[in-house]
C-alpha cells in the first residue's frame, strides 16, 4: 500500500507539473496571438460548459465511496454492478450535455459583451464542448475505478502524455494556421485518445461482469452529495460567470491569468488527496477509526506545510510574474496586487481544508453536511455579485475567501461531533504555525530582496530566495512547536525512500 501511495503521489505531481507548464504556455500563446478578449472568451465558455457538473450532482464521490468496500473485499460482481449503475448515469448526463451545449451556443453569443460575431462564438462553444462530452460518455467510470483502487498513476501518466502532445500540437497549429477554432479542435482530437487507453487497461486487469444488474442503491446518496458538488462548482466557476455577466471579457482574461497559476498550484494538492483519500476511506469502511485518525494527522501535516510554503511564496511572487508573463500585452491592466493576495489566501484555505473534506467524503456523510455546502455557495454568490460592482476583481475574491473560510470551520466542528474524535487543538496549532510562517517569511524576504522582479532572471532569483526562506522558517517553527509529529513524518518519509 505504501508503494502505491508514493507511486500515486509521484505520478500525480508529475501530471500537475506538466499541466502547470501547459497552463503557462498555451494561454500565453493565445494571448499573444489572439489577444486578451479571445483568451477571456475561451475561459468564459469553458466555465459555462462546466455547469453540466451540476447535473452530475457529485456522483463521482458517491461512486468512490461505494467502490471502497467491494475493492477491499475483492467482490468483482459488486464492483461490476456499481460501475454499471455509474456508467448508465454518466451516459444520461452526456445526452443532457448535448442539448445544453446547443442551447448555450445559441444564447451565449447574444448575452456577452464581445466584438466577435455570433457564429464565431457559437462554433467555438461547440468545439470546446467535445472534451467534456468524451469524458462523460466514455472515460469517467474507468477513472473512478482506478482512483478507488489506488491506481491513479495510470490516469496521471496518460494525462501527462496527452498534455505534452497537446502543447506541441498548439505550437505547431498556431504556426501553420493561426485560427482559434483550428487550434482548439486539434486539442480535442488528442484528448479523445484517453478513453481508449483507460478502457484497454481496465479490461486487462479487472474481471468485470456484463450480466449484472446496475446497483442503483450504490448511487442513493447522489442527491445528498449534490450540495458538496454544488459548493465545489460555485467555488470553481462563479467568479468567471459573474465577471462575464457584469464586466467584460478582458477582465475575465485578467482573472484567468492569475488563476491559471493559483489553480495549477491547487491541483498539486490532488496528488496528496488522491493518495490519502482511499486509505482513509478503506480504514473508515472497516470502522478502524484509530488508523483513519493517524492517516488524517499525517495528511493534515503534509498539506498544511506544503500549502504554506507554496502559497506563501505565491503572495510575494505572483503579481510580478504576471507582469512578466503578459509582457507586450497592452490591451488591459494585468498588475492587480490586492486581488492577487486575496485570491491566493482563498485558494490556500481551500487546500488546507482538504483533509477535512476527505474524511467527510470517506465516511459517506454527504447528506449530513450538504447544508453547509449550500451556505458556502450562497455566501460566495451573494457577496461576489454585491461586491463586483464597487470593487471589481477584488470584490469577487473577497466573496470566494469568506465562503471557503466558513466551510472549513464547519467541517472541523462536524468531524469532531459526528465522525471521529480529532483534537481541535491540533488544527489550531497547525493554523497558528502556518500564519506565523507566512508573516515571518514575508518580513525576511522583504528585507533581503532589494532588486525587485522586473526581469525573469531577477524573478527566478527572488523565487529561490523566497522558497529557501519559507522552507527554513517552516522547519524551524515545526521543530520548535510540533517536534514529535515533525520528526515522525520525516522518519516515515526516509523509511519509504529507503524501502
Amino acid at each position: 500500500m505504501k508503494k502505491k501511495v508514493m507511486l500515486n503521489v509521484g505520478c500525480t505531481m508529475l501530471c500537475q507539473l506538466v499541466t502547470f507548464i501547459s497552463g503557462l504556455i498555451v494561454p500565453r500563446l493565445i494571448l499573444s496571438t489572439f489577444g486578451s478578449e479571445a483568451n477571456g472568451l475561451v475561459s468564459s465558455i469553458t466555465q459555462f460548459l462546466n455547469y453540466i457538473a451540476l447535473v452530475e450532482g457529485g456522483i463521482g464521490s458517491v461512486v468512490l465511496t461505494a467502490l471502497y468496500g467491494p475493492l477491499a473485499k475483492k467482490d468483482d460482481r459488486k464492483i461490476s454492478s456499481v460501475l454499471k449503475a455509474a456508467e448508465n448515469f454518466f451516459r444520461q448526463i452526456a445526452s443532457i450535455f448535448v442539448f445544453y451545449t446547443i442551447a448555450l451556443a445559441c444564447v451565449y453569443p447574444i448575452v456577452i459583451k464581445s466584438s466577435f460575431s455570433w457564429l464565431y462564438v457559437a462554433s467555438l462553444t461547440v468545439i470546446l464542448s467535445f472534451t467534456l462530452f468524451i469524458q462523460y460518455f466514455f472515460s469517467i467510470t474507468y477513472k473512478l475505478l482506478l482512483q478507488a483502487d489506488q491506481k491513479m498513476y495510470i490516469v496521471q501518466l496518460w494525462q501527462s502524455l496527452i498534455t505534452l502532445l497537446n502543447i506541441i500540437a498548439v505550437v505547431v497549429s498556431i504556426k501553420l494556421f493561426p485560427e482559434l477554432h483550428f487550434v482548439k479542435l486539434c486539442s480535442v482530437l488528442l484528448f479523445a485518445i484517453q478513453p481508449m487507453a483507460y478502457s484497454n487497461y481496465v479490461k486487462k486487469h479487472y474481471k468485470l461482469y456484463k450480466d449484472v444488474e446496475p446497483d442503483k442503491n450504490s448511487l442513493a446518496q447522489r442527491w445528498a452529495c449534490f450540495g458538496q458538488n454544488f459548493a465545489y462548482f460555485i467555488h470553481s466557476n462563479t467568479d468567471v460567470v459573474v465577471l462575464t455577466l457584469f464586466s467584460d471579457l478582458k477582465t475575465v482574461s485578467v482573472y484567468s491569468v492569475y488563476l491559471l497559476v493559483v489553480k495549477n498550484l491547487q491541483n498539486l494538492f490532488k496528488s496528496f488527496s488522491n493518495a490519502f483519500n482511499p486509505m482513509i476511506g478503506k480504514a473508515i469502511a472497516v470502522n478502524d477509526y484509530k488508523q483513519a485518525s493517524k492517516y488524517m494527522e499525517t495528511y493534515e501535516f503534509v498539506v498544511s506545510n506544503v500549502a504554506t510554503i507554496i502559497f506563501g511564496c505565491c503572495i510575494y511572487l505572483l503579481p510580478s510574474f504576471v507582469l512578466i508573463y503578459t509582457h507586450g500585452v497592452t490591451d488591459t491592466n494585468y498588475y492587480r496586487v490586492i486581488f492577487s493576495t486575496i485570491i491566493i489566501f482563498a485558494e490556500y484555505i481551500y487546500c488546507i481544508r482538504d483533509p477535512y473534506v476527505s474524511v467527510v467524503y470517506a465516511a459517506g456523510k454527504f447528506k449530513e453536511t450538504s447544508n453547509s455546502a449550500y451556505i458556502e455557495a450562497i455566501i460566495n454568490i451573494v457577496l461576489s455579485v454585491i461586491l463586483v460592482f464597487k470593487f471589481g476583481l477584488e470584490g469577487i475574491a473577497v466573496g470566494t475567501f469568506i465562503g471557503m473560510l466558513y466551510r472549513m470551520i464547519y467541517l472541523v466542528w462536524f468531524i469532531n461531533k459526528d465522525i471521529m474524535p480529532y483534537p481541535i487543538s491540533n488544527i489550531v496549532k497547525r493554523l497558528s504555525l502556518s500564519i506565523g510562517t507566512i508573516v515571518i517569511s514575508c518580513l525576511i524576504v522583504s528585507v533581503l530582496d532589494t532588486t525587485g522582479s522586473s526581469t525573469l532572471i531577477l524573478w527566478v532569483k527572488n523565487g529561490v530566495l523566497c522558497l529557501g526562506v519559507y522552507c527554513a522558517v517552516t522547519v524551524v517553527l515545526n521543530f520548535a512547536f510540533d517536534k514529535e509529529l515533525f520528526l515522525n513524518v520525516c522518519k516515515k518519509a526516509v523509511r519509504r525512500r529507503k524501502g
